[in-house]
């Protein structure tokens, strides 16, 4: 299916054209309807590693902030994966949909700067963090663009070969694209607390050849309004093909997209002076709509960027605020740009120091020197040794001011070619393995212990200690003391920084320790921590790993340097730890060293602003005689004074910096100090400050809200998701709920087209899913057309909202045409047909399977494939949903003969004896299962069992009749469980074990079967007592049963769909246990928190990141449980506190509306989730929020059912009637003012709930 995400890997930056005119530019622009903030973000990529930036922010009552560079704009290109430049970092998470937005670094505080000046301004430390996703769908220029609008254009210029020649070339040569959506994110600012930002903006991507030399001038304003309509408009002279082009468009609330075909918009008008207005008036019409807009543009806010490194031009930004026809409010910007308004640029120099690993054919040595090149390729000496010959590099770049100690590098293919010569060894790592992966029982602590030993009692292969030997020679190394330090693969980069779980040696002498001292460090790999490690990271075993061996130095002082604040990120300020002798000291925590900090900018230099003298009581240095290292007590002089000089401070900060630029990152310098000479011994990456929030894992997959306007609710999609789901859940249910809404959106004529990029219908927050009630309310537009009246039983939410109108969904754009209603009959003869596509799946289910694949790869490329047919089945059973409200729909205004004034009572009476479901059978199954186990004489064996072992007598032979009962319930009804759509709940077949605790719960108690009595058509209409007269008496029985009927069409139709999504549990857990097989996963729980594209990447690649955000997914999914809202909500969902909830149920007695008649009094049992029923008794009141389908299985333990959402067509309360349990729903704060253990009556005649006195 289109509407599948794919891998982000799949969404590389455009390739840069080698022409000095060629960029690959991504903009963002945010603005808060609420107040005067706003942020504007571009990078441009450029050839020879620059990049253009631009960061202009704004916080109200903070002040204005814009980057230093400001107005010019070239930065150093920082990454090869994403977008990065001047501390701001662009990623695509996933391609159209979602992108991250992060800054860390100094921004200028202050009035927006109009030219070039040398001072340097108030510097300020900010860090934000916003996800920014979309609303929109894309519009294209090069596709979408409307032909009148390039038409007009072309109808100004002089025709000739020339003109359409460099026209076609344009377009060929670049391209560029647009959506709008939503930022959500925090920010922080130096001396300020942190704040929430919560904005709407424009993403624009834009790649290929541009030349501003052609470019004379133009203005483009981008807007957004408050009913969700965005809008784009630019006016554009380009002598060289089109003096006069106006392009652009608009994107309406319910996803569609128009080209603008007309403008009375005049670059003549609009500042051909130079001198920017306050007020600016046009008119433009898109698909048939006309547009007048009013921009006043704030005085406050026009910062302003010189144009990059070729042509002479100046962009102004002006913040605005939109009026569109008078009556809607805007926010947005209109952005002017002028060819040869400044002079001459500064220039921007390319720093020749920046470092890189270089791409080199693999090598086959053994060993390698630090100033050979390989020594800088991770894959062949690890990450260490890799920064540690790109640091070499560097020292002779800067003449020698900072020395890297000699030394070399054993390489990866020394450790491949020891293991091969050790055939017991190969079988020790293959034992591990399968043990940590869970292949065969085993104790790794021990496998670990006894593989590290065998290391440690293995001898070097003769080549690899002659290269060894050889090369200490050749380095004059013999004698020396040496460090011997693992370098793994993938350790000290910008991805994974050191774990500190492997061993190093250090103060090694001579060829036996060397010797010796590698194959500790070999032998550390396949420690048990080590191993824990990686297999908890989703990284291979079987690892790869250099080995680093170093000259010590026998410092006089050394420590470590961090080229930013570690707590903060503050990229101004530089932290020195230090102590006498070598730099083992400071990390040790009973040796406080010196903390000295220093503050530097780019015009004031170097500045030492604190020194915190540590009590260095003792420090470390080299022995004599080698092989040791020695603790020395401080003299009382040495610890009253800075173990470094001033100058040296200077120095070494001075120095690091420079490494800091090289790297294009911020590090984690170790130094060193002899005789005045500086020694840089590493430089790791600091990688602490790119791991997101908890506020941002709470918000990571909120869809965008276009406006706040927009009706959302949790009604109907609750019972199917209770609660938050997972990642991998959203990304298969949520992208399959989008793709059903929009086609019926499609069929009934709402919808020209499916979106692939712009989910409609269903929105996420915090991890809960929410329905849009307007999308909602159009897709059922054709119910209508004879049913005029907006039947509350009929609705999501079964209740009248006063405060939404039809002007309200006419306003969103959802109201459809009456040539489009007349279509609709179309539809509504799809959905009368749907009971062909019931038999369709009933047929399919026959023999329908996911293959399992022969490894991890092969089964998930099978479940991508098969997941259109999960697709499907949703829509079939949406399809009949559909339908039965129709026959409700008509039912309810035959009865109410068109006043509305239905009780849902009435309702639910004669929607009573639906013809038999396999749903509805479910409670009666369970009591078959619990009578048997009575009857066996054995009940309370059964209920000391423990679960497994319950489950275990029941599928064996000696269970007799208990067990055929329990083992056919499980062939019937094993497809359900306690949670329809959240892929996570394993179905009741898969895991029996869920079944147990209530089985022996009823079989000790005095439980008493229900017997389901019959209503007739006639004696529900009769008890109804509603006079009915002329044509409606004559209908009113076959509508009853077309409705009965529908409502059994519906859940038989659900059933079916459950099997599907059984299924693909099913498969979904086999491909997790693969995986954990393959060593890609920790644990099978873990795929649940991976959206189902991240399992693709993973199972290419295993990204460490990805790994790592699951777990943390995993964490915080019990906070976003916690969260409740309210059943209706507009704009963006606020989380419900208790104290609110209480004051909306301060009344002694609770109503709701009746879902199924009866009286209960018992035990009150107010209960979170399915998770915690393991503590309902027989005969409690069971109060929850949401009536989910697994709550059904309980109700023969049940005396009655309360619940605070839900309707009379809910799949709870339709089985509730069934089985004749006194059930309302509705009833609003029911578990915040009960608590389990009150004794409470409920009434289910009048719809009440009430405390009884103690």
């Amino acid at each position: 299916m289109a509407l599948m995400p794919y891998p982000r890997a799949c969404h590389v930056r455009r390739a840069q054209a080698s022409r000095s005119e060629a960029l690959d530019s991504v903009y963002f622009t945010g603005f808060t309807e609420a107040d005067k903030t706003f942020v504007i973000v571009r990078l441009a990529r450029r050839p020879n590693g620059v990049c253009e930036i631009w960061l202009f922010l704004r916080v109200d009552g903070v002040g204005e902030f814009q980057h230093p560079v400001h107005p010019d704009m070239i930065v150093a290109d920082e990454s090869e994966k994403c977008w990065s430049g001047g501390g701001l970092t662009i990623e695509c998470l996933e391609p159209h949909r979602r992108w991250k937005i992060a800054f860390q670094g100094l921004l200028r505080k202050g009035p927006y700067r109009q030219q070039w000046s040398d001072e340097e301004g108030e510097l300020v430390h900010v860090k934000f963090s916003l996800c920014w996703t979309t609303f929109t769908d894309v519009f294209d220029f090069k596709f979408d663009s409307h032909p009148d609008s390039f038409a007009r254009a072309l109808a100004l210029e002089k025709w000739s070969r020339e003109l359409f020649q460099r026209i076609k070339r344009d377009g060929e040569q670049h391209s560029r694209y647009e959506q709008w959506g939503q930022q959500i994110g925090e920010i922080e600012i130096e001396n300020h607390q942190k704040r929430e930002l919560f904005l709407r903006g424009i993403r624009t991507h834009s790649y290929g050849i541009r030349n501003w030399e052609e470019f004379y001038r133009y203005v483009m304003l981008l807007m957004h309004f408050e009913d969700g309509t965005s809008a784009h408009l630019t006016v554009l002279c380009k002598p060289a093909t089109t003096t006069h082009l106006a392009v652009g468009y608009v994107l309406f609330p319910n996803g569609k997209k128009a080209g603008i075909d007309w403008t009375d918009a005049s670059l003549a008008e609009m500042a051909d002076d130079g001198i920017i207005k306050d007020t600016y008036r046009v008119s433009f019409t898109a698909d048939g709509k006309s547009f007048s807009v009013c921009a006043t543009l704030d005085k406050e806010a026009r910062p302003m960027v010189y144009n990059g490194l070729i042509g002479k031009g100046v962009f102004h930004e002006c913040i605005a605020d939109f009026q569109l026809n008078s009556s809607l409010r805007g926010w947005g910007l209109v952005e002017c740009y002028y060819r040869d308004e400044v002079g001459d640029l500064v220039p921007y120099v390319n720093s020749p120091l920046k470092l890189k690993e270089p791409s080199l054919p693999a090598s086959s040595k053994f060993v390698v020197s630090f100033t050979e090149e390989h020594s800088q390729c991770t894959k062949e000496v690890g990450g260490k040794g890799a920064q540690i010959g790109q640091l070499t590099r560097l020292q002779g770049q800067l003449e020698n001011q900072f020395i890297v100690p000699p030394g070399f590098c054993v390489t990866v293919l020394a450790l491949e070619h020891h293991i091969k010569q050790n055939q017991a060894l190969q079988e020790a790592v293959k034992e591990l393995t399968q043990v940590a992966c869970k292949i065969k029982p085993g104790n790794l602590q021990e496998l670990c212990k006894r593989c590290s030993e065998m290391f440690n009692a293995t001898r070097l292969s003769r080549e690899i200690e002659d290269a060894v030997l050889q090369r200490l020679e050749e380095l004059g190394l013999q004698q020396e003391l040496l460090a011997v330090r693992p370098s793994p693969v993938g350790e000290d980069t910008t991805d994974k920084a050191a774990a500190g779980h492997l061993q190093s040696e250090l103060g090694i002498k001579g060829r036996q320790q060397v010797c010796g001292a590698i194959l500790a460090c070999w032998a550390s790999l396949y420690s048990f921590p080590a191993v824990r490690y990686r297999h908890q990271r989703g990284q291979l075993i079987p690892s790869l790993m250099g080995v680093v061996i170093q000259q010590m130095v026998p410092a006089e002082a050394a420590g470590t340097l961090f080229t930013c604040d570690p707590l903060t990120g503050h990229p101004g300020k530089i932290i020195i730890k230090g102590n006498y002798g070598i730099g083992e000291s400071t990390v040790t925590s009973n040796m406080e060293p010196d903390t000295i900090t220093l503050l530097h900018s780019p015009k004031s230099g170097l500045q030492v602003t604190s020194k915190k003298i540590g009590s260095k009581k003792q420090y470390v240095h080299l022995s004599v005689g080698g092989g040791t290292m020695m603790l020395e007590d401080s003299h009382p002089t040495e610890t009253s004074q800075c173990c470094i000089s001033d100058d040296i401070i200077l120095k070494v900060a001075g120095l690091a910096l420079w490494v800091r630029k090289a790297y294009g990152s911020a590090r984690d310098i170790e130094w060193a100090v002899k005789e005045n000479l500086i020694y840089f011994l590493q430089a790791r990456p600091m990688t602490s400050f790119n791991m997101e929030s908890d506020f941002e894992l709470m918000h990571e997959f909120d869809t965008g809200l276009p406006s706040d306007l927009q009706w959302l609710t949790t009604a109907t999609i609750s019972e199917a998701a209770p609660g938050a789901i997972t990642p991998l859940t959203w990304s298969v249910f949520g992208t399959a709920t989008q793709y059903v809404i929009q086609q019926l959106g499609a069929l009934n004529g709402g919808l020209s087209q499916l979106k692939l990029h712009s989910l409609r219908g269903l929105d996420m927050y915090c991890g809960h899913l929410f329905l849009s009630i307007l999308s909602y309310a159009a897709s059922c537009e054709p119910s209508n057309v004879l049913n005029q009246k907006n039947n509350p039983f009929c609705s999501p939410v079964e209740k009248e909202l006063n405060e939404l109108g039809f002007h309200d969904i006419i306003l969103q754009g959802f109201y459809l045409s009456p040539w489009r209603k007349i279509f609709s009959f179309k539809f509504m003869k799809f959905l009368l047909n749907s009971s062909s596509k019931q038999r369709y799946w009933e047929e399919q289910l026959q023999n329908f399977s996911i293959p399992s694949g022969s490894d991890a790869a092969e089964a998930y490329l099978h479940l991508t494939k098969m997941l259109p047919e999960y697709f499907n089945a949703y829509l079939t059973s949406v399809m009949n949903f559909s339908a039965s409200i129709m026959w409700t729909s008509y039912l309810i205004d035959t009865l109410s003969q068109g006043e509305n004034k239905l009780t849902a009572e009435a309702i639910a009476v004669l929607c009573k004896n639906c013809p038999d479901a396999l749903s509805t059978e479910l409670p009666h199954s369970v009591e078959v299962i619990i009578q048997a186990v009575r009857d066996q004489g054995n009940s309370a064996e059964f209920a000391k069992m423990d679960s497994q072992m319950a489950v275990s007598w029941l599928l064996s032979a000696d269970s007799r009749e208990a067990g055929k009962a329990f083992q056919s319930f499980l062939k019937r009804h094993g497809f359900f469980s306690f949670g329809e759509a959240e892929l996570r709940s394993k179905p009741w077949a898969d895991d029996p074990t869920q079944l147990i605790p209530l089985i022996q719960r009823a079989v000790a108690s005095n439980h008493i079967s229900k017997k389901k009595t019959q209503t007739s058509v006639e004696e529900a209409i009769a008890a109804v007592n509603i006079p009915i007269t002329g044509l409606r008496k004559v209908i009113l029985p076959l509508l009853v049963r077309k409705a009965r009927d529908g409502i059994s069409k519906r859940e038989y139709s659900k059933t079916l769909a459950r099997k599907v999504y059984a299924l693909f549990k099913t498969a979904y857990w086999d491909l997790a246990r693969q995986m954990v097989k393959e060593g890609f996963l920790p644990d099978e729980d873990l795929l649940f928190f991976l959206t189902h594209s991240e399992v693709g990447e993973i199972l290419q690649h295993r990204p460490l990141d990805i790994i790592l955000r699951a777990n943390r997914r995993k964490r915080i999914l019990d906070q976003q449980n916690l969260l409740q809202f309210p059943e209706v909500a507009m704009g963006r969902p606020v989380p419900l506190h208790f104290k609110e909830v209480a004051d909306l149920t301060a009344e002694a007695v609770l109503s709701g509306i009746i879902i199924s008649q009866g009286v209960a009094k018992g035990t009150a049992r107010v209960l979170k989730s399915v998770a915690e029923a393991s503590s309902i008794q027989q005969g409690d009141i069971l109060i929850v929020a949401i009536p989910e389908v697994g709550w059904t299985y309980y109700f023969p333990l049940l005396g009655g059912l309360v619940t605070e959402i839900g309707g009379i067509l809910s799949h709870g309360g339709i089985i509730a009637r069934e089985y004749g349990l006194p059930c309302i729903m509705k009833c609003k704060g029911a578990t915040i003012c009960f608590k389990s253990g009150d004794k409470v009556i409920l009434d289910g005649f009048k719809g009440t709930v009430q405390k009884l006195e103690e």
